[in-house]
């Protein structure tokens, strides 16, 4: 298990202030394999948050759904361009 170092509310509130903005997603896939997107986060639910990819991918769904728990556990960063 890894180490919390924010708490869930501090990382939900981050990613709705980041609603409607681009932002770049860093999600590990295991065994060090990391897949960097690029997309608009379009909506916040209380339980997940869905992300618009704006990069063109083959055999890539559109929209991808993160909950904030993988935000929390360090699954999925995110940072804001521009």
């Amino acid at each position: 298990m890894r180490k919390r170092l924010q708490s869930l509310d501090t990382v939900k509130s981050k990613i709705m202030s980041m609603s409607g903005k681009t932002v770049r997603m860093y999600v590990c896939r295991g065994r060090k394999a990391v897949k960097i997107y690029s997309g608009v986060i379009e909506n916040a639910f209380p339980s997940v948050f869905v992300v618009r990819i704006t990069e063109n991918t083959a055999g890539l769904m559109p929209c991808l759904s993160y909950s904030y728990n993988d935000v929390l556990c360090g699954e999925v960063q995110i940072d804001e361009v521009g």
